[in-house]
């Protein structure tokens, strides 16, 4: 297996929160403690690491201007656990989720006057002893912390609601602490439908575009995450009230689809309800929770947009260097700028997570492909051309940081920030879990070294300005897998070479990820078509023919 909990396990951390008005969570009179995680891990100048806080910290208190643990990675922290504990059965894990949805229920703040503004929401952060800060410095917004909608909030529903899916389905689960985790949800659920749903229905013009109001936090990256939640608990629980709101708060994010297969952004689902021009890989989880929605609601229109960002998109991205910051281009752009060229753990995972659950939902296997190809990232295929995740430590390094120069005119345009925060451990892990539960698109992330000469010669790819090619090998197994990405509105031939003896699986897929064709032939070179708007894989593993 890949996953290997050892490096979030050092971050997890227990505190006995003193009392605090509004604030408390299951059995805390009996079990007073509650386990958080660290935010921050800086690398020491002898490779260990030492976990810090946000802001710097007051000498006297030990309080951080921000503070030492926060929701969002809390409730992130969670769901590696409940996803690892569901997947292996393991005790531990299933006990560290139940302590961090624990350590997370006790920054929701519940007040006796339902119509309190911050009932049912979140405080973001906590210091060392367990004191709450709702104000941090610098602000964040909203201020204080529990004073409206939040991404924190979104991040609670969604470890809440696969929390609840676990704790009360699973044969080690525990239906009290279910049903507990099921009162805060609902608790957070009316908070968004007090605070978003009143905007339900209301469509904001932004860059002459009709945009929906009514995601969290202007945000359909973070909508998405409440989905992720939300799915798993209605699919389990039968509660009207639930569907209701992941319909309505589903129908937001799909029409944040923008693009078509030939023009900017190619079908994405856009993060931010502000811009119909930006794009950024962050909290990119959206396609995951429409392919969920449509899962579990049967939501056509919301599978159709997972499958636009998953089957046109991002082969887009795969071929044009990855997960970015920030690209921005007009809407109906053929070539889109990169702003900002650091590469995140967060943003390489949302591909890998919304491409398998997309495959897994529609049955199309081209796109278990294409999450290897951007798994990939965590094993080398990324501006600094190093790993980002250690299978020995479970250790995610916090992103590739972009050099000085054009990306064009240096190698290597990238080098690896070396310290390992919680944020960047959770998904190196969540891609983990990803990938070892399919052992395919496992295979293909270990494929990382760039070819650069591949398709170089006449009649390949690199003649036709419409066709973008990444080819990528591993120099110990000879694998290859080789991407074709046409923004064409004609069907293209190219020729690729694919070195080697034994033979190649070509699968030819039209925009939406339905393949068109699937074939074996000898290695050598090989003559592929790339439909209109489409893409082609060609690969040869270890072991094939």
């Amino acid at each position: 297996m890949l996953t290997n909990l050892a490096h979030l396990d050092s971050l997890r951390v227990r505190v006995t929160p003193p009392p605090q008005p509004g604030h408390t969570t299951y059995r805390l009179a009996e079990e007073p403690a509650v386990e958080v995680v660290w935010t921050y891990a800086e690398r020491l100048p002898d490779g260990s690491y030492l976990p810090v806080g946000g802001g710097p910290a007051d000498p006297d208190t030990g309080h951080y201007t921000q503070g030492a643990f926060n929701a969002d990675d809390i409730a992130r922290a969670a769901v590696v656990y409940l996803r690892h504990w569901r997947a292996t059965g393991t005790g531990t894990s299933r006990d560290a989720a139940r302590q961090l949805l624990r350590g997370l229920c006790f920054l929701q703040t519940v007040h006796d006057d339902p119509d309190d503004q911050a009932h049912g929401n979140v405080v973001l952060w906590q210091q060392p002893d367990g004191t709450l800060n709702r104000s941090g410095i610098p602000a964040e917004s909203p201020d204080p912390s529990d004073s409206g909608e939040s991404a924190w909030l979104a991040r609670t529903v969604w470890a809440l609601g696969e929390g609840y899916a676990a704790f009360r389905t699973d044969e080690q689960g525990d239906p009290d602490f279910a049903a507990f985790l099921r009162r805060r949800l609902r608790l957070a659920m009316s908070a968004i439908s007090r605070q978003v749903l009143p905007r339900y229905g209301q469509w904001r013009v932004v860059e002459e575009s009709a945009t929906p109001a009514w995601l969290i936090g202007d945000g359909a990256d973070l909508t998405g995450e409440a989905l992720l939640g939300l799915c798993a608990y209605t699919g389990c629980s039968g509660d009207d009230d639930a569907r209701k709101l992941l319909e309505q708060l589903a129908e937001g994010v799909t029409a944040m689809r923008t693009g078509t297969p030939w023009t900017w952004p190619f079908g994405a689902v856009l993060p931010c309800a502000l811009s119909r021009s930006a794009w950024h890989a962050w909290a990119g989880l959206a396609p995951a929770g429409l392919a969920r929605v449509y899962e579990v609601a049967g939501d056509l229109a919301a599978r159709d947009a997972a499958l636009a960002d998953a089957a046109s998109f991002t082969p887009h991205l795969l071929v044009e260097g990855g997960p970015d910051n920030l690209r921005v281009a007009v809407p109906g752009s053929r070539e889109a700028l990169t702003i900002d060229g650091v590469q995140l753990s967060y943003g390489a995972q949302s591909r890998v997570e919304s491409l398998l659950a997309t495959a897994r939902v529609t049955g199309r296997p081209a796109l278990s492909t294409l999450a290897g190809i951007a798994g990939s990232w965590f094993f080398g295929n990324n501006p600094a051309g190093a790993p980002m995740y250690d299978p020995a430590t479970g250790r995610t390094y916090d992103g590739v940081d972009i050099v000085d120069g054009s990306p064009r005119q240096l190698g290597r345009r990238g080098v690896v920030h070396r310290d390992a925060g919680a944020e960047s451990t959770i998904h190196g892990l969540l891609a983990m879990l990803a990938l070892d539960a399919d052992p395919h698109a496992a295979a293909v992330a270990r494929i990382t070294e760039t070819d650069p000469d591949t398709s170089a010669a006449p009649g390949s790819c690199r003649d036709d300005a419409e066709v973008r090619c990444r080819t990528l090998r591993d120099p110990r197994t000879e694998a290859r897998v080789t991407l074709l990405r046409s923004i064409a509105t004609s069907t293209r031939i190219c020729d690729v070479d694919m070195p080697g003896d034994g033979a190649a699986t070509v699968t030819v897929n039209d925009p939406g990820g339905e393949e068109l064709e699937h074939y074996t032939t000898t290695a050598g070179r090989i003559r592929a078509l790339v439909p209109a708007g489409g893409f082609t894989i060609i690969t040869r593993m270890p072991g094939e023919g």
